[in-house]
């Protein structure tokens, strides 16, 4: 079976990315050609575990790129002419302007016949060459929401779990897009997901689905921004409240009186550090004393590729101690050059008596972080180390998601 410009296997493996030459003349691609080519694409990339798809047109060829754990990785080269076919067709299935091509559009692809359920978000630019796409795959049947898969030790665990059964309070994950944060807190829902919880959303855009959990997907353009709908959700008798992102004073205000009035709220915050939020939140306006009186966890994180178990080699270096394992850069037929998944790296700040004693007694911002990273907490780096001495991620992987 062909598909498209290119001859593509249905059971493709991560190691054969090579581009593939076509069997077929250009011109003689018509819509239904199209149609099987983005189908393909998107079922390779869900059935791989890929989390965005590229679709790129460049001076000579139209470029695939997908992103598989995190790195993104050159998959197909096609006829340039292709473009706008395929482009074409992805814009009808995310019912966007199709005559439209000097400005941005943002859509959705519902594929449920696609190895399960999958969910796309649509973005396409103008760029010097003609349209470029991306989709990015959000419901992705292959994601694990189980606490185990995300990587915490016990101690760990035991904190969130902690927090998640506390009756109120804010949660806050922290970390730059793409580490896993999202993730972090659909599998916090989990385990609180159960018919006397009354749990309720407000996400841009909703990535994961959740059955019994009432989901709100924002809409700038009509005024239902987060602060606007995290309001109206507090007079919906709610027990847990989750916010996507804190963006602005609007959103963080409302999210502390919420954990202040006996609810318990999880969100994300773009920081560098579990410590650092303490002052993006004091910089958004938000007092001190409300800080130390609703936060009862900041979990602050990374994800790192996994070494693949079949097929990893012990490391070359002679300077690591331990012994550390390295991911052999041919890979095999059961990984992508030498790494399998990824894995959360983590820490943890419990905002327990000793953290608020020491918030209260110092004077100024710098001192208080100082304060904060002088107690017993561990950062990104140690998590990071521990996972290299069990041999689960190398070195080479820790000092990329979490510098010296």
């Amino acid at each position: 079976m062909w598909l498209s410009a290119m001859v593509y296997v249905n059971d493709v493996s991560t190691k054969n990315l090579a581009p593939r030459e076509s069997a077929i003349p250009p011109a003689q691609i018509d819509e239904n050609h199209a149609v099987y080519t983005v189908r393909q694409l998107i079922r390779d990339a869900v059935q791989k575990g890929v989390s965005d798809i590229h679709i790129e047109p460049q001076q000579h060829a139209l470029q695939i790129r997908q992103r598989l754990d995190g790195l993104l990785c050159l998959t197909h080269s096609l006829p340039l002419t292709l473009a706008p076919r395929l482009i074409s067709r992805i814009k009808i299935m995310a019912e966007l302007d199709i005559a439209e091509r000097r400005l941005p559009q943002d859509g959705r692809i519902n594929l449920a016949e696609v190895s399960g359920l999958a969910d796309l978000r649509v973005s396409t630019v103008p760029t010097l060459w003609g349209e470029k796409a991306v989709l990015r795959i959000l419901n992705n049947p292959h994601t694990r929401l189980a606490a185990e898969a995300l990587g915490m030790t016990p101690i760990q665990k035991q904190q969130f779990h902690t927090a998640l059964h506390r009756p109120n309070g804010l949660i806050l994950v922290t970390g730059p897009t793409g580490s896993g944060k999202t993730l972090t807190l659909y599998s916090g829902l989990q385990q609180l997901n159960d018919e006397q919880r009354n749990i309720s959303t407000v996400e841009d855009p909703i990535e994961i689905q959740l059955e019994g959990i009432n989901q709100i997907s924002v809409n700038d353009k009509i005024g239902l921004n987060f602060s606007n709908v995290l309001r109206a959700l507090v007079r919906q008798d709610p027990d847990v409240i989750m916010v996507g992102e804190i963006r602005d004073i609007e959103t963080a205000t409302a999210a502390v009186r919420a954990a202040q009035t006996g609810h318990l709220v999880l969100s994300t915050l773009h920081s560098s550090c579990a410590g650092t939020a303490l002052t993006r939140l004091q910089h958004l306006g938000i007092k001190l004393y409300d800080l130390t009186s609703t936060v009862s966890l900041i979990l602050a994180q990374r994800l790192a590729r996994r070494l693949c178990d079949h097929c990893k080699r012990p490391s070359s270096s002679k300077v690591t101690s331990p012994a550390t394992f390295e991911a052999n850069p041919n890979g095999c037929s059961k990984c992508n050059r030498g790494h399998q998944g990824r894995i959360g790296i983590f820490e943890l700040l419990s905002m327990d008596d000793p953290i608020m004693q020491a918030l209260h007694s110092t004077e100024n911002n710098r001192n208080r972080l100082k304060s904060c990273h002088q107690l017993p907490v561990s950062g990104l780096r140690t998590d990071a180390l521990t996972k290299v001495a069990a041999g689960v991620i190398s070195l080479e992987e820790a000092d990329r998601i979490s510098p010296r």
